[in-house]
């Protein structure tokens, strides 16, 4: 099949089905764990492997269906200077992220949790632990390899790099918000965790730009995820932290 026109209108709608049907896919293949019998911490983790597997089959599937080659992915061997790149990426969604939450917890703003955070406060820490290597391995290259390396390349042939880093970055924050919702059903809190969400994306789609490899956001991606849950995991285990600083660490 010959590749999409550049039509705008059509590029949007074809980005936001393809979110849809990486939900759908996430969804369907997460049944399995639900099915078996498991303790609460294998369920979750092969429920979120198997989820995140959704994004890469509706990314293959794009991929597929249009004719692009993994080479329209920009997928390279990061240089010392990207590697840098990515260290000073890491860090840069760890400040921003610590800094957004603090702020909107000192104006009163209420923040959404999510799965992760409703396990960690059941006793089963150990999930925040497995998910360090999970990030990495898993999560980030999943939700990298759909968001910035299909859509948002995608959307870059009909519109200038800006506006699709926004929409990209706009379909990612929305895809968290059934996670958001079941955790905290406040409209206010889940809608500015999404907009925390959406800040990290916008950060992660220009790293993407900037260095034309998917690697390097997928690394950051990850690394910060790894980051995130580690801390977390340290903070709950030894309870040293206030309570409102423990919160900046869940995702």
């Amino acid at each position: 099949m010959s590749r999409q026109s550049p039509d705008p209108v059509r590029r949007v709608g074809v980005a936001t089905g393809l979110t849809v049907l990486g939900v759908v896919l996430s969804v369907i293949l997460s049944i399995p764990a639900l099915a078996v019998s498991l303790n609460a911490l294998a369920e979750f983790t092969v429920a979120l492997v198997l989820s995140e597997l959704g994004f890469v089959a509706a990314a293959l599937l794009f991929l597929r269906v249009t004719d692009r080659g993994i080479d329209s992915l920009r997928v390279r061997v990061p240089t010392p200077s990207a590697l840098g790149v990515v260290v000073a990426g890491t860090v840069a969604l760890f400040v921003y992220r610590l800094v957004a939450i603090l702020t909107a917890q000192a104006v009163g703003l209420p923040l959404a949790g999510n799965s992760v955070t409703q396990l960690a406060e059941q006793g089963v820490l150990n999930t925040l632990l497995l998910l360090v290597p999970l990030s990495v391995l898993v999560v980030g290259p999943a939700e990298e390899l759909l968001f910035r390396g299909v859509i948002q390349s995608y959307l870059d042939g009909a519109f200038s790099r800006g506006p699709a880093v926004v929409l990209a970055s706009v379909l990612f924050a929305l895809v968290h918000l059934p996670t958001t919702w079941v955790a905290t059903p406040d409209p206010l809190a889940v809608g500015v965790t999404l907009t925390i969400l959406f800040g990290l994306s916008i950060l992660l789609g220009y790293l993407y730009v900037w260095t034309d490899n998917l690697v390097v956001p997928i690394l950051v991606h990850g690394l910060y995820d790894a980051l995130l849950f580690g801390l977390a995991y340290v903070v709950l285990s030894s309870d040293a932290v206030s309570e409102a600083v423990s919160v900046a660490f869940y995702r």
